[in-house]
């Protein structure tokens, strides 16, 4: 078992090359990945990465353990799929999958077309639901599955009463203003600019999660001055409130295309980590695919360069 568990941080940083994200992306701690590298590093006898206070690198040894590790446990994990079809696991009903309004039509058809390729036998019912619905998996004893938006690591935010699947996808935070705005005319928005403007504050899914989407104040310590101006329906009603009553709102950067009105702007916005994609459930879900669906868009996104905070 722990050979495993070390295999499996050494092939989370060799596709990261980064050990903070491949510690988020397996929901343990950074201490915890470097850890388990120097364990199977002792076991090996040889250095698998070489390591700077910037980067980290595959060494020739550690690349030619990925190259043949990685398809090993593909391998591996795909005979586990195919044995729990072949113990005749019933599927419960649907599957039904709930996913941000907000997020681009190739990445749901991308997870769905991932899933259904591994389990064709099982009905997905997949649904357009707004972003910021979070707390309906918190407080309902729900049987499906969200993928949704999160200002940080997921795993961080503490949820109650949901288990939180492995991060998807990485995207990167704009500012949306309407082109009458004074920062529709800037190339680049930082974190620190805001603190001239007024900018939506979310409805609160906790005060944890919204202060993590919109901060109160700045990195060097300006205060945000923060409008309360949403219900809950996140993206239409959004576009309205910016674009009628010039306010400011940090969002994703791929929002998708239809739908929104050509007097509206998303500019880059510096200072802040980037959005996190992930699937969420109720801890009192009886359906035992959803997890497999939460492990197979994890690695749809990975398999994709998703992962990364500026891939296509």
């Amino acid at each position: 078992m722990e050979i495993a568990r070390e295999i499996e941080a050494f092939l989370a940083v060799a596709e990261e090359l980064h050990f903070g994200r491949a510690a988020a992306r397996l929901h343990l701690t950074t201490s915890r990945i470097s850890q388990s590298i120097r364990g199977l590093e002792r076991r090996i006898g040889a250095p698998l990465f070489e390591r700077t206070s910037r980067t980290v690198r595959l060494t020739p040894l550690g690349q030619t353990l990925f190259e043949e590790a990685r398809p090993a446990v593909q391998r591996l994990e795909e005979a586990l799929r195919k044995a729990k079809r072949a113990a005749g696991r019933e599927p419960q009903a649907v599957m039904r999958v709930f996913f941000a309004n907000s997020l681009r039509e190739e990445v749901t058809t991308a997870l769905m077309q991932g899933f259904a390729e591994v389990y064709p036998q099982i009905p997905l019912v997949r649904y357009a639901y707004p972003s910021m619905q979070h707390r309906q998996w918190c407080d309902q004893q729900r049987d499906d599955v969200f993928v949704s938006w999160f200002p940080a690591e997921p795993g961080t935010l503490h949820l109650p009463r949901v288990h939180v699947g492995p991060v998807i996808l990485r995207e990167p935070r704009s500012v949306m203003v309407g082109t009458g705005h004074v920062l529709a005319r800037h190339e680049v928005v930082d974190i620190e600019e805001l603190a001239d403007h007024d900018v939506l504050y979310p409805p609160p899914v906790t005060r944890q999660f919204a202060d993590a989407w919109t901060p109160p104040v700045t990195p060097s310590g300006r205060r945000i001055h923060r409008v309360r101006r949403m219900t809950d329906s996140y993206m239409e009603e959004a576009v309205t409130i910016v674009v009628q009553e010039n306010i400011a709102h940090i969002t994703i950067t791929r929002l998708p295309l239809i739908g929104l009105p050509p007097d509206l702007v998303l500019v880059p916005l510096t200072g802040l980590q980037p959005f996190w994609l992930a699937p969420i459930w109720s801890v009192f879900a009886q359906n035992i695919w959803i997890p497999e669906f939460a492990e197979l868009a994890a690695q749809t996104g990975s398999r994709a360069g998703w992962l990364t905070p500026d891939a296509p």
